[in-house]
């Protein structure tokens, strides 16, 4: 069952919530929040310098305390997956292509394009597929213009027999015309080679995180401008949201069974940029986790 919100403009500052004497969702094993278009949010844009583990837990904050003001808390009692999701499409901008633009255009598919990393915390192929399914259909797209996988540990760490079922997922989108690039990151040599030479459909970029590998080794910009890779650079934290981050949110805004044993596996961030002028149209997330109940809840 999923819960819609739709304002985000209400003063959650001057609402006491009670302690609750009970779970809100006791026997949910997966959880979903979906942010639809974070830059029509005024509460998150107003606060600047946020790094992006702290923009994720300031959304799933503000949510989960529209919730407890908002909503029957014996909504989710029998739920087993819960989805947070705005109300409809007016909330997020990116879906309507007929939108005008300032001066008076239409904007079409073709000026748009949709950019969307995956950090992925499980090696597993099948939750790759989910959530890009997750992410077109909620979107309401046809296709990606383009993909970046991100695993936790960074590329050095995870070997090609662990990744390749993961890109073969992209290459099967790819194949459907689905995602048009892909790339990966923190991917270096040999990995980077073995890799490419394993694949059908080739990496197109190779993201380096600057603040575990400073200056990008000269061999592998030289493997990379032989091979037609685009090298680029981000600084997105090596594990954007962990166990301890996400039970601690869940627990400070509902009942303290409601946050035991989550994992976060995948979180995902888009964007769509009017491509003729450079501006961005809309971003979000998605943040996704399972758990094991441990224990059983009437």
């Amino acid at each position: 069952m999923q819960w819609n919100y739709s304002d985000y403009n209400i003063n959650v500052n001057q609402v006491t919530l009670e302690p609750l004497l009970r779970p809100v969702f006791p026997k949910a094993t997966e959880i979903l929040f979906y942010t639809g278009n974070t830059l029509s949010i005024p509460k998150l844009m107003k606060k600047t310098n946020k790094n992006l583990t702290e923009e994720i837990i300031e959304y799933i904050s503000t949510v989960l305390q529209k919730m407890r003001i908002e909503m029957n808390e014996a909504k989710f009692q029998n739920e087993k997956y819960v989805k947070f999701l705005p109300i409809s499409d007016e909330t997020f901008v990116t879906n309507n292509h007929n939108s005008t633009t300032s001066d008076n255009g239409q904007l079409s598919r073709e000026d748009l394009k949709y950019s969307v990393k995956i950090f992925l915390r499980s090696l597993d192929p099948e939750l790759l597929h989910q959530t890009i399914d997750t992410v077109l259909n909620q979107l309401k797209e046809n296709y990606l213009e383009s993909i970046m996988i991100s695993l936790p540990n960074s590329g050095v760490q995870i070997t090609l027999n662990e990744f390749l079922p993961l890109w073969h997922v992209i290459e099967d989108y790819i194949d459907k015309q689905k995602i048009l690039s892909a790339g990966v990151c923190d991917f270096m040599l040999p990995l980077l080679s073995d890799f490419y030479d394993s694949c059908k459909h080739k990496p197109c970029t190779n993201q380096i995180n600057l603040n575990v590998c400073c200056a990008i080794p000269e061999d592998l910009n030289t493997y990379a401008k032989e091979h037609n890779i685009q090298l680029l650079t981000h600084s997105d934290p090596i594990d954007v949201l962990n166990e301890t981050d996400f039970q601690e949110v869940i627990k400070k805004y509902s009942h303290e069974y409601d946050s035991m044993n989550w994992k976060p596996l995948c979180i995902v961030r888009y964007s769509s940029l009017i491509t003729k002028r450079g501006i961005i149209k809309a971003k979000g997330f998605f943040i996704y986790s399972k758990r094991e109940l441990r224990m059983n809840k009437n």
